[in-house]
């Protein structure tokens, strides 16, 4: 287990965080939440260890990350031209010891994600490395085989400071698929956004 560094995504996981050297999937629409929760959590581990991000919509800010006290220095981050190379990078990078290694994955760019996951989590077990997959639809059949855990969030509602700036969002998580403790759980909570 690998702390995600969000109290309420380690209750809600049962275990006390990220599954190691397993696949855990963060799914929901865009503005749900789950892109931000992950980022936080590769923040938090990277204090503790090398992380990667493999972005292929190129939309990581670093600056973002920074309002989460990233250590910056141990992030690598990857923008792959398909679906080919990014799952090649990710199986290099766990077997170089990366500890947590976050897949950007929008929906567009899954088709062929089915033959490339059974290699990616072999290596993944054999590296004891931690993956982490953001999709913006509903899990399909290969990633809901293959994730040891899913959570899908839903945005309830924006929450707003009495000075009227964003302060973050209500959302709704719930675990649909855990092989290391019950299903079913359901949490709801405020994910900050960072004072720039």
């Amino acid at each position: 287990m690998r702390p995600s560094g969000i109290p309420e995504l380690d209750a809600l996981t049962g275990i006390g965080g990220w599954p190691v050297g397993r696949l855990s999937l963060l799914a929901g629409p865009r503005g749900s939440g789950k892109r931000t929760l992950a980022q936080r959590s590769v923040a938090s581990a990277s204090r503790e260890g090398v992380v990667a991000y493999i972005d292929f919509p190129q939309r990581l800010d670093p600056e973002f990350l920074n309002h989460f006290d990233a250590r910056l220095d141990h992030l690598l981050v990857v923008r792959p031209t398909s679906l080919k190379d990014g799952m090649a990078s990710v199986r290099v990078l766990a077997r170089a010891g990366v500890d947590l290694i976050c897949i950007d994955l929008p929906r567009a760019r899954s088709s062929g994600l089915d033959a490339e996951l059974p290699h990616l989590l072999h290596r993944a077990a054999e590296a004891e490395c931690t993956l982490l997959l953001i999709h913006d639809a509903e899990a399909d059949d290969a990633i809901r085989y293959y994730a040891s855990l899913i959570l899908t969030f839903q945005r309830s509602a924006w929450v707003f400071r009495p000075d009227g700036d964003l302060e973050g969002l209500q959302v709704d998580a719930t675990v649909v698929k855990n092989r290391l403790a019950p299903p079913g759980l359901k949490k709801r909570w405020i994910v900050p956004y960072p004072i720039p």
